[in-house]
């Protein structure tokens, strides 16, 4: 069954001192709505990711000290898979989860590393605005991601080193912002036994 396209958006502040992303894990409306304020306390937590689905990455930056943001690209951007332990017992084979949850169009298992090239990000049509609370730029992948068909647990780090450019400033700042929340698709149990 067909899954809806779901969007993992990413947001920092070009000015913030840590270099911790928030992220959401929802539809491309929802998940790129400038004025977002979730009613979970908890909103910022493990994705639960299901079989089948695709998804793709937006990107927002903001400047709420609106020290003259002007415009950011993407330099790289890789999302690492860490498999864990699914299976292991007395009498038991320890079993891992395979090295990443996603594979591509045509369901071969992808590998722990997925880099995703700079260019393929774009503006995210009127995701340019100035407000009260600074400029925010929405960058969107014009790729998407495949979850596979696995039950299990990995880590999942989300890293993305960005060029800042402010406005009167000859140079831009290079920052990198980063995420590793804990990912499961199914019940994250109950492997394919080979033998």
């Amino acid at each position: 069954m067909k899954k809806p396209l779901m969007t993992l958006a990413a947001r920092f502040d070009v000015n913030q001192v840590d270099d911790g992303i928030d992220w959401e894990f929802s539809d491309i409306d929802f998940a790129t709505n400038r004025e977002h304020a979730s009613l979970d306390q908890c909103w910022n937590r493990d994705i639960e990711f299901l079989a089948g689905q695709n998804f793709r990455i937006a990107v927002t930056a903001s400047d709420k000290e609106q020290t003259g943001f002007e415009s950011f690209e993407v330099v790289d951007c890789c999302l690492v898979t860490r498999p864990r332990i699914i299976r292991c017992g007395p009498g038991l084979r320890t079993w891992y989860a395979p090295p990443s949850l996603f594979v591509d169009d045509s369901g071969k298992q992808l590998g722990a590393i997925c880099k995703i090239e700079p260019s393929a990000f774009t503006a995210l049509g009127d995701s340019n605005e100035q407000s009260a609370n600074g400029r925010r730029i929405t960058l969107l992948w014009d790729g998407n991601l495949n979850v596979g068909p696995y039950n299990g647990f990995w880590e999942l780090t989300f890293y993305i080193t960005v060029s800042i450019k402010r406005i009167g400033e000859d140079t831009a700042q290079l920052r990198m912002f980063y995420f590793d929340p804990e990912t499961e698709v199914g019940n994250g149990t109950n492997p394919p036994d080979p033998y």
